[in-house]
């Protein structure tokens, strides 16, 4: 185990921001036990609110963020630049996960965990195989589906089924995601942010149909095993959860530490077989169980990865024009 750098001795409190369910106790025990740094561990429904948190002067020491919004963060300066010589550790990180588009030299962000968003199904359940993105829309699968009501998303989902690429920048094309998804919400139950997954949900039957990711498909699997994970033929939903470190937080050194524990191979394997997620250690592999290793619901193959695609941040613009149309649906769904 690498040698850790030292925090500051009166350091009592890190507070770390994440999607709730998404970080193992077990993690932040190891954390206190190596530094004596108890961690305040704060579950979020949106990163959006978080960003506005960190925008008010929110105290978070270190943050997950998925990588559309690293572009965003640092030209407002909201994010301390990585010390990695505080963090050895990131030596164990794939160098498929370095340097990429949304942070040229890994500067302000270290991955997390990645993975792709599909479809968690109950084909048993229903009256025709779902293959496809643009399958959600059939009329028979009203009352069917659940998801939850992330902006994002869903405009992804709606591009993706149009045979759009999520690169997309013409606002038309935005015109016609809205309506399309003006047809397709009044069919979604809309899920609570707060929950870590809907496993159950899917599981017993109550909706046969899920937007959803690989632990809310194991997680279902193992209480169900007519649960299946569906890769759309469009191209699955490639995301990347990173750290990133608040240039305000008076606690770097700490939040270094923090990421550099959490980079040890034995924690990055802890993770993935306790939340069924990805890891981007490569010295973890041979450390999560062997029933996982390979399993493509997490590890999908070369094939699915590359029809697989994730959102890259929109213009300033064109974002606030999407939010703009999302605004609209939500009002409409209310009348």
């Amino acid at each position: 185990m690498a040698t850790q750098p030292s925090a500051t001795p009166a350091l009592k409190k890190l507070i770390v921001a994440g999607w709730a369910g998404y970080m193992p106790q077990a993690v932040l025990d190891a954390f206190r036990a190596e530094t004596g740094i108890a961690v305040e561990y704060v579950s979020y429904e949106s990163q959006f609110d978080v960003i506005d948190q960190l925008r008010a002067g929110a105290e978070y020491d270190v943050v997950v963020m998925g990588n559309t919004l690293i572009p965003t963060l640092v030209a407002e300066g909201l994010l301390a630049p990585i010390d990695y010589s505080q963090i050895p550790n990131f030596r164990y990180v794939s160098a498929n996960f370095r340097d990429l588009t949304y942070d040229p030299g890994s500067r302000y962000s270290v991955v997390y965990q990645w993975g792709v968003g599909g479809l968690v199904v109950r084909p048993d359940l229903l009256d025709r195989p779902i293959t496809r993105w643009a399958d959600l829309w059939d009329p028979a699968l009203a009352g069917k589906i659940a998801m939850w009501p992330e902006e994002d998303q869903l405009f992804m989902i709606t591009l993706k089924a149009m045979g759009q690429t999520l690169t997309v920048t013409d606002p038309a094309v935005f015109d016609q995601a809205a309506e399309r998804l003006r047809q397709l919400l009044p069919n979604v139950t809309e899920l609570d942010l707060s929950m870590p997954n809907a496993a159950e949900l899917v599981a017993n039957g109550d909706y046969p149909v899920l937007y959803g990711w690989s632990y809310d498909a194991l997680a279902a699997y193992a209480l169900n095993p007519a649960v299946t994970f569906v890769l759309p033929e469009e191209g699955a939903l490639l995301w990347i959860d990173t750290f990133v470190v608040p240039a305000q937080s008076e606690r770097k050194v700490a939040a270094f530490q923090f990421i550099n524990v959490v980079l040890q191979p034995e924690m990055c394997a802890l993770i993935t077989n306790e939340i069924y997620v990805a890891t981007a250690n490569d010295q973890a592999m041979p450390l999560i169980d062997p029933a996982l290793q390979h399993h493509p619901w997490i590890f999908p193959n070369g094939e699915a990865l590359l029809r697989a695609e994730y959102m890259l941040e929109l213009p300033a613009d064109l974002a606030a024009y999407r939010h703009q149309l999302w605004e609209q649906l939500l009002a409409a769904m209310e009348r």
